[in-house]
Formats: structure tokens, C-alpha cells, sequence
């Protein structure tokens, strides 16, 4: 199997378990070329309709928010801070939401004067959004490759590089979607860069591993990549995208981010972890942290990397 990433045919074993899911074992191995860790099986059809079901997006959040900068549990960057980075970047409004999910970025979108469409993956919910948000176009993934023509000024997917089998073929794609001079938002985890965090998770792994030869997790096994800064810039390099923002920070996720959530003793111990992590990164100059936004524009030479 090839990386993800790079395409390197060479790997080693990860420090994160195997999972069992769906009567099948899948494991996570790392390229020992760019560091990306995937999945070896990966998930077939079957696999990712029962990983993505319609209640996988919990319906549809029609929430406006009174301060979009108020970041959502959960949500990495505020819709603030993506709307200013749209609007520094490019004077246009027509954005596709690539992963949509419940909609609730793209009705917070539209209620900024945006005009903002959806692509969903399964084609049960991408009907659900259709029923319930009338003004908007609603597209599965398959439609809006091969059959629709639209296009748009920005294209924004947020926490959904993890979850593609794919990368290069589905952002190569993205960018003829793209108009001339448009750009590309991209925000999610990079689950194995540098972190306080990272090193208490890493530790957990390694020592269950190695108590438990056999040690296998039993969810699904929806974060397909784990990368860091480094092979996440590198593989954006290779399309035809001018860089115009890379960050990073550290966000307490998957921990829990506020006292609220506590529950057990242990919940506490995780979010003390998580916010002793997000301390330290923040004294890094940008360089710990387990989350990233990109902004790339569209450059006038395309060229194929397929």
C-alpha cells in the first residue's frame, strides 16, 4: 500500500492500536519517508456507511451564533477567525462547505452575507439537508464530481483530510472546482505533531501495547490519516496552491475542554493534560499543537500529480 502522502511503498509499525470494526481488524502503520500514519486495510463501501451513518451529524444545527468568534466545543477555530481569513484573502462570496455535516458553518456563513453551498457524503443526509434548508444546494460527493458543474471562489473542508481514503485524487479535484484566483481553507487535526499532549498519548499506547500483545480498540476507524506540520505543508506543496497562511495551536481536543464535561476522576486528568498542553504551545512560536489552518489560492498552472 502506498502513503497517502507521498506515495512511499515503505513503512513501520505505529504507536496507536489496531482497531476492530465491522468484523474486521485495520492497523495504523507509518511511512518512514514523510511520517504519515494511515490506515492498512482501508475501510471498504460497506465500512464507511456504517462509520457515516445520517446520525453520524446528530441532523442539523440551525443555531446562529451572536458572536461568531465564540469557539464551539469541538470546533477548532472560530467561524470568526475563518470568515476573516476569507475575507482577507478574497473579496468574493461563493463558498462550498466540502463536508458539511449538520450545516451549521454554512447557515452561519449565509447569515454573514456569504452565499454558501454543502457536500455530504452520505447520500441519506445530503436529502435530510435538502428537506430542511431550502435556499441552498445540497450535493453528494459522487454528484458533485461527476455530474455538477458549479463552481466556486472559496472551497473549505474542516475536519475532513483525516477522513478521506484519497487526499490527492479529492483536493486535485477540488481545485478545478475552484474559480481562477480562488482559494483553499483547510482545517483539522494534526494528531501527531508535537504536543505536551501528544507525549502522555503516545506513552498510554506504548505501555497497553506492550502489557497487552494483543491489544486491539473497538471503534470505528474514522481518522484514516494522522499527520503532522510538517507532511501536511509538504503534501499541499505539491498542488498547484500558493501557501498564504499556515497556523497552528493546540486545541484541548479530544480531552475535554471545559470543567462542565468533567464526569470521573479520569476526565479531570485529561483536562488537566489538555490545558497544560495548550500552555506550552502557545510559548512554541507556532510550532506544538495538534490542530492547523491553511489558506492556498489557486495558481493559473495546473498540473496533474496523479
Amino acid at each position: 500500500m502506498h502513503c497517502p502522502f507521498c506515495s512511499s511503498k515503505e513503512y513501520t509499525d505505529s504507536y496507536l492500536p489496531s482497531t476492530f470494526f465491522n468484523d474486521k481488524v485495520f492497523h495504523y502503520i507509518k511511512c518512514t519517508n514523510c511520517g504519515l500514519i494511515y490506515i492498512d486495510p482501508l475501510p471498504q463501501k460497506d465500512d464507511f456507511l456504517l462509520m457515516y451513518p445520517p446520525s453520524y451529524q446528530n441532523g442539523i444545527n440551525e443555531s446562529i451564533l451572536s458572536n461568531p468568534y465564540q469557539k464551539l466545543n469541538g470546533l477548532r477555530f472560530s467561524y470568526g477567525k475563518q470568515f476573516d481569513l476569507i475575507k482577507k484573502h478574497t473579496s468574493k462570496k461563493r463558498i462550498l462547505d466540502f463536508g458539511c455535516g449538520n450545516a451549521n458553518f454554512l447557515l452561519n456563513a449565509n447569515h454573514q452575507h456569504f452565499e454558501c453551498d454543502g457536500v455530504e457524503f452520505n447520500p441519506t443526509h445530503v436529502e435530510i439537508l435538502k428537506k430542511e434548508i431550502k435556499n441552498r444546494n445540497f450535493y453528494t460527493v459522487e454528484y458533485f464530481f461527476t455530474k455538477d458543474t458549479s463552481t466556486y471562489d472559496v472551497i473549505r473542508l474542516s475536519n475532513v483530510l483525516e477522513h478521506l481514503e484519497n487526499p490527492k485524487e479529492v483536493i486535485s479535484k477540488l481545485i478545478t472546482k475552484l474559480n481562477d484566483d480562488g482559494i483553499l481553507l483547510i482545517e483539522g487535526p494534526i494528531e501527531t505533531n508535537f504536543s505536551f499532549a501528544l507525549l502522555f498519548r503516545k506513552f498510554y499506547f506504548k505501555a497497553r501495547k506492550f502489557i497487552q500483545r494483543n491489544w486491539a480498540a473497538e471503534h470505528p476507524p474514522t481518522h484514516l490519516l494522522f499527520s503532522n506540520a510538517k507532511n501536511q505543508k509538504d503534501f499541499l506543496k505539491n498542488f498547484p496552491l500558493q501557501e498564504l497562511h499556515f497556523e497552528v495551536i493546540e486545541s484541548e481536543w479530544p480531552f475535554p475542554e471545559n470543567i462542565s464535561d468533567l464526569k470521573s476522576i479520569g476526565s479531570m486528568f485529561k483536562y488537566s493534560i489538555a490545558k497544560i498542553s495548550v500552555a506550552f504551545s502557545k510559548i512554541s512560536f507556532g510550532k506544538w499543537g495538534n490542530t492547523f489552518i491553511y489558506i492556498g489560492r489557486k495558481t493559473v498552472l495546473e498540473k496533474n500529480i496523479l
